[in-house]
């Protein structure tokens, strides 16, 4: 279980030793030089010995100087916050509890404050005001790292025994209508026996199609300290055609990952496994290894770089061209800002990925301009919209750039005509896709959202050009 020593320091101007001696040195040398100073002058000279002494070890000291500071200055919230940061540190929880209550009563949307507010009221066993304290830390900081371990422990169950293993679980479902399931718009209905494994698609027009989507997600943080921890999820999802059989899908995907907070920084090391089934049968397995580093900004910014390497095999028994089997690397970089009195963010990043897969139509290079933004609308729920431009260039022989070669037919059962391939050009393509997410909470437990995603593909290979849409609803429940 994860303890009270754990309570997170935010980063401010004053928060730094460095800048604490530098202060020292200042204030000493103009009291030496005035022989007095202003009570404001002397509660910040308290506040920085104090940090100072929470910083280098000496909880005791830092209670002595920020509590010096508070009286001084009774409306400084940050000085109240680390002082309870102090108290806690000497398993003084009443004490930490009522600094925390002063700093939140000063500066309602002080995340930092919550959070550790819900950290010491865990501590003392009561569960349930503990996770009113994260969830609010959570919502105050929308996006941030502060956030997403204000959610990992808000929705994690803790038994009054104190197992020491933090879990959480998520089950949903929904409806998508998908205008576009094969992506082949220029082939007409669908491919003939022969096609894709020698199988006929069911039914002959299965272009525009309905599925419902199953999901369970769930994770275990195994171990953690002050700084670092240890952690598993496990996220399994199933789709379900209501007439395109053969595109039925299965994926489980377990992952392990390492985060250390050192702040500014926070580096992080994941391992994932993918499984993926289509049509009943394994289609591909994969490896995943994704490095990362984020860089915090003050309280309203982050950076996350990252690096990820993929190992794909793909196993159906197909034709070598559509082989996924391969080595995949990216390398990306997200720029993260908070807004909306912390309530949303704006974030704008860009991915380089290298695709060195075996089969002719996968091998090539990637490029990705995207952004998102999460905001506060009426009625308590989120709006996120988000848009996304990846130019590809398959810089080999593509199965459709092969000249005099015919691959698909089209149109009904007994009136087909050959699909108008467009032959001995390279592939290249530019992918367009925009989406919006309206999502509300319902009680502790219940969620529902809906979104519409559309995409546009231009592509030199005709069979590729296509439009999609896909419109959703899911509901979703946290255990």
């Amino acid at each position: 279980m994860k303890g009270i020593a754990s309570i997170c320091l935010p980063r401010c101007e004053r928060s730094t030793l460095l800048q604490g001696v530098m202060f020292l040195g200042l204030a000493f040398t103009w009291l030496f030089l005035a022989g007095s100073a202003r009570a404001d002058e002397l509660a910040e000279i308290a506040f920085t010995e104090g940090l100072v002494a929470v910083k280098t070890g000496a909880p005791e000291e830092a209670v002595e100087r920020l509590g010096e500071a508070t009286q001084r200055n009774p409306e400084d919230a940050v000085a109240w916050y680390w002082l309870g940061v102090a108290h806690a540190r000497l398993d003084e929880k009443e004490a930490a509890l009522e600094a925390f209550d002063r700093a939140l009563a000063l500066d309602p949307r002080f995340a930092e404050a919550s959070y550790a507010r819900g950290n010491v009221l865990n501590s003392q066993g009561d569960e349930r005001e503990a996770k009113l304290a994260w969830d609010q830390a959570a919502a105050l900081a929308p996006g941030s790292d502060l956030a997403r371990r204000a959610r990992e422990m808000g929705d994690v169950p803790r038994p009054p025994d104190a197992s020491g293993r933090d879990w959480y679980a998520d089950a949903g479902m929904g409806v998508e209508y998908d205008t576009n399931v094969f992506l082949y718009p220029n082939q007409g209905d669908a491919p003939v026996v022969g096609g894709i494994g020698g199988k006929r698609y069911r039914p002959s027009d299965p272009i525009q199609d309905t599925r419902f989507v199953f999901y369970v997600d769930g994770g275990y943080r195994l171990f953690g300290g002050d700084n670092w921890s240890i952690n598993t999820h496990q996220s399994f999802q199933a789709g379900v055609q209501a007439r395109s059989e053969d595109v039925n899908y299965v994926e489980y995907r377990p992952s392990l990952s390492l985060l250390y907070d050192a702040d500014p920084l926070t580096f992080g090391l994941s391992y994932t496994f993918t499984l993926f089934g289509l049509g009943g049968e394994v289609l591909s397995v994969s490896h995943e290894v994704e490095p990362s580093v984020t860089l915090r900004e003050g309280n309203r910014s982050y950076t996350r770089l990252f690096y990820r390497y993929t190992r794909n095999d793909f196993v159906d028994d197909v034709a070598s061209n559509f082989d996924l089997s391969g080595n995949d690397h990216r390398v990306g970089i997200d720029q993260y800002l908070l807004l909306f009195d912390r309530r949303g963010y704006a974030r704008l990043g860009v991915e380089f990925r290298r695709d060195l897969t075996d089969g002719s139509e996968y091998s090539g290079s990637y490029t990705t301009l995207g952004g998102e933004i999460l905001a506060p609308i009426p009625g308590d729920a989120t709006l996120r919209l988000e848009a996304a431009q990846r130019w590809a260039d398959f810089d080999n022989d593509s199965a459709f750039s092969i000249p005099n070669t015919v691959f698909f037919v089209m149109g009904p059962t007994f009136n087909r005509t050959i699909v108008p391939v467009r032959t001995g050009d390279p592939k290249n393509e530019i992918l367009t896709t925009v989406s919006a997410t309206v999502s509300r909470e319902f009680g502790d437990h219940w969620s529902a959202s809906a979104r519409y995603i559309y995409s546009v593909n231009q592509s030199t290979i005709q069979t590729y050009d296509y439009n999609r849409s896909i419109f959703s609803v899911f509901a979703n429940y946290r255990f």
